[in-house]
């Protein structure tokens, strides 16, 4: 389903955009055209790796296979800002060291940014 033209209505009254990608899937050519409206909007995105139940539980993936999905969801995503990315909005890179990741599962109600887990668990 193409979301193309609410998205673009939508951005253009907002602060912030919400880019949730598929822990498994990663990044699909509607995230793209999203990146591209939201940066070409000068909303600022923020990235939500969304599924790591099924990551965890369904399919059982080892620590370093989930891992290396999270991580190629992070540079997927900055590889499309890198793109589209405009010196007057500043830097638009998404880095989970600086809360502009979250992890969970929409499905069962929970996410957490890294800063969150390290307080919750230090």
């Amino acid at each position: 389903v193409d979301f193309s033209s609410e998205v673009t209505a939508a951005l253009r009254v907002t602060d912030g955009a919400l880019v949730v990608v598929d822990t498994i899937d990663g990044v699909c050519v509607q995230t793209e055209t999203v990146l591209r409206q939201a940066i070409g909007e000068r909303v600022k995105p923020v990235l939500m790796v969304n599924k790591v139940d099924r990551a965890l539980l369904e399919l059982q993936l080892p620590g370093e296979e989930l891992y290396q999905c999270f991580c190629r969801s992070i540079e997927s995503v900055n590889v499309i800002v890198a793109m589209y990315e405009e010196e007057a909005i500043g830097d638009l890179m998404v880095d989970p060291c600086k809360g502009t990741v979250a992890f969970g599962s929409g499905l069962h109600q929970w996410a957490f940014t890294l800063k969150k887990f390290s307080e919750t668990y230090a």
